[in-house]
């Protein structure tokens, strides 16, 4: 998958992707301009629920602090006690602070394709009987 498909009506779907192959069910999925901070909920093996919220910015287009804020007060709101925020550039330096201080976990630029290829292909792996 490529960054391109991260687009803005793209990205939930794309995100929704990422999450179920890496084995999270998805619970909500929230496509709207007025999301709350939150673009989907996923929960883990171990019940553990996780607010996902995915910015799809130009590379000179950073996220900013309150984005960082409105995603940590919108995880409290969709009952999670993990955060991810999702975005195609990077976040500020004032806002990557906060990120590490709550234990905001953010995965940025070309992050995001690595992983997601990367999952792909190690499911494909497990399908077809094959390991690394």
């Amino acid at each position: 998958m490529s960054l391109e498909a991260f687009s803005d009506k793209g990205k939930a779907p794309s995100v929704v992707d990422s999450a179920e192959v890496r084995g999270y069910a998805v619970h909500e999925v929230v496509v709207s301009v007025n999301d709350g901070g939150v673009n989907l909920v996923i929960v883990d093996k171990r019940g553990e629920r996780t607010a996902v919220q995915a910015k799809c910015y130009a590379d000179h287009n950073l996220v900013l602090l309150q984005t960082v804020r409105e995603h940590m007060a919108a995880n409290r709101n969709h009952s999670c006690i993990l955060t991810l925020l999702v975005t195609t550039s990077d976040l500020t330096e004032s806002a990557k602070k906060e990120a590490e201080q709550f234990r905001v976990e953010y995965w940025h630029g070309r992050v995001v394709s690595r992983k997601i290829n990367s999952w792909k292909a190690n499911k494909t792996r497990r399908t077809h009987g094959t390991r690394t």
